[in-house]
């Protein structure tokens, strides 16, 4: 039985290097074969990630920090908070505009980590990218790769491939969906009744904790199958739609000083003032206060 070749520097994009990145640490020399994975501050860059045979994540470990995706000549503009997660399935391609400075961890994963051996074939032509979205999971797996190259846990391949194998899972337990073959299949996408039906619903009940079940519900659907056709329909989680729909809304309030800040929160779904500050900073790049005074 022949040992599976060690994933090097050679087989990733060379995006880092390409673009001067102040890399911390990497699995160069450690001889893994399921990953490759590195910790560095990156830089702004405009550049190209081609196509590969092997799939990419990405983890912000700072942030907020704005990026401009190209994907299948649509331009996408992103402003994701520390803990966002980018994935690009193996055989897609994206260009990268970064406009700020940011602290990372990539991790490249070999295609045979998406293998399902009921199936003749692997599962990665049934995944997506994701720009920027977060994923408790995968945050916490992706901190324990970097942490295998920064010192404080083992770095050697029989402790990393069974945390690769979990990232793999988690990307298709969260972002698969099976390709149609052919007529009769369920749709790929919500219908506009259903997306009016979400919104609706999102929008009689912000000041309420909004539940996935629920907004599943209203469509027929599983919890995760709806996930998946949400962002499709979309570009963005049912979380993050919820959360454009309560920044919006508190605009509106905002807009009227016989709402306190604390009032616009909790009228809004946020748990408290602080919560809105700092969510809305987030989206706005002001607080609350200072919107109201410039409006």
């Amino acid at each position: 039985m022949h040992a599976k070749p060690v994933f090097g520097i050679e087989d990733t994009h060379r995006i880092l290097h390409r673009f001067d990145a102040d890399i911390r640490g990497s699995s160069e020399g450690l001889g893994w074969s399921s990953a490759f994975a590195s910790v560095q501050r990156e830089r702004p860059y405009d550049g190209k990630l081609h196509a590969l045979s092997d799939s990419l994540m990405v983890l912000h470990r700072g942030g907020p920090v704005d990026i401009t995706y190209t994907v299948e000549g649509r331009s996408i503009v992103r402003h994701i908070p520390r803990g966002g997660v980018f994935f690009l399935p193996a055989g897609q391609e994206c260009d990268v505009l970064l406009h700020d400075a940011l602290e990372s961890t990539h991790i490249y994963l070999r295609s045979d980590l998406f293998a399902d051996p009921e199936l003749p074939r692997s599962l990665i032509g049934g995944l997506a990218p994701m720009l920027g979205e977060k994923d408790a999971v995968l945050e916490h797996l992706a901190a324990a790769v970097g942490d295998t190259i920064t010192g404080n846990l083992p770095g050697s391949s029989l402790f990393v491939d069974p945390i690769a194998r979990a990232i793999a899972n988690r990307f298709i337990a969260i972002n698969y969906h099976q390709r149609p073959a052919g007529t009769g299949k369920s749709p790929q996408t919500l219908s506009a009744r259903q997306m009016q039906r979400v919104r609706d619903y999102v929008e009689a009940n912000l000041s309420d904790d909004i539940r996935l079940d629920a907004l599943a519900g209203l469509c027929g659907r599983s919890t995760e199958y709806f996930v998946r056709l949400f962002k499709a329909a979309t570009g963005v989680s049912p979380y993050q739609y919820v959360l454009n729909l309560r920044i919006e809304r508190a605009k509106a309030l905002l807009a009227d000083e016989r709402h306190s800040i604390a009032d616009v929160a909790l009228q809004c779904g946020f748990s408290h003032q602080e919560h809105l500050t700092r969510m809305f900073r987030r989206f706005t790049g002001v607080t609350p206060g200072r919107y109201r005074r410039s409006h």
